[in-house]
C-alpha cells in the first residue's frame, strides 16, 4: 500500500481551472482505475493552496495512476496551474486511520515502460523513524 500527500500551490487566478481539472481527474481515477483507496482534493486555508490525499493498494497501482491516459492527458492543463508541488510519502498511524501501512515495493519488469518510468520519478521511500513506531 502506498499513501501520499500532495501540497499544491496554484498560480494566482488559475484556481477555477485547477478545480475543473481535478474534478475530471477524480472522476476518471475512481471510474477507471483499480487499487484506488483514496484520491481526493481539498482547499487549504491559504489562498490558492490545495491538498490531495492519494492512497493505493500498492506502489504499482500508484505508478499506474501516474502513467494513466487520463492523468497524462490532463498533465498540460495541470502543469499550467501549478506554482509549487510537494508530493510526500506518508504513513498512516495504526488505529488512527483505516488505511494500511505504506510499503515500498519494486516495480516489476513486466509493467509497461511508462509505469516503470513513473516508478523512477516517484519512488516510494519509507522514513526510517516509522519502523520503530510500527512495532508498538
Amino acid at each position: 500500500m502506498s499513501t501520499l500527500l500532495a501540497k499544491i500551490q496554484i498560480v494566482s487566478g488559475k484556481e477555477a481551472v485547477f478545480e475543473e481539472v481535478m474534478s475530471s481527474m477524480y472522476r476518471q481515477t475512481h471510474d477507471r482505475e483499480e487499487g484506488v483507496l483514496r484520491y481526493e482534493y481539498w482547499r487549504g486555508s491559504k489562498p490558492g493552496f490545495y491538498y490531495c490525499l492519494l492512497s493505493f493498494d500498492s506502489s504499482v497501482a500508484f505508478w499506474r495512476h501516474q502513467a494513466s491516459d487520463h492523468h497524462e492527458g490532463e498533465m498540460r492543463r495541470f502543469q499550467e496551474c501549478i506554482a509549487e508541488l510537494d508530493l510526500e510519502v506518508i504513513d498512516p498511524v495504526s488505529q488512527a486511520s483505516p488505511l494500511p501501512v505504506t510499503r515500498s515495493t519494486p516495480c516489476p519488469e513486466s509493467e509497461p515502460e511508462a509505469v516503470r518510468e513513473q516508478a523512477e520519478l516517484f519512488p516510494i521511500v519509507l522514513a526510517n523513524w516509522w519502523r520503530a513506531l510500527r512495532l508498538q
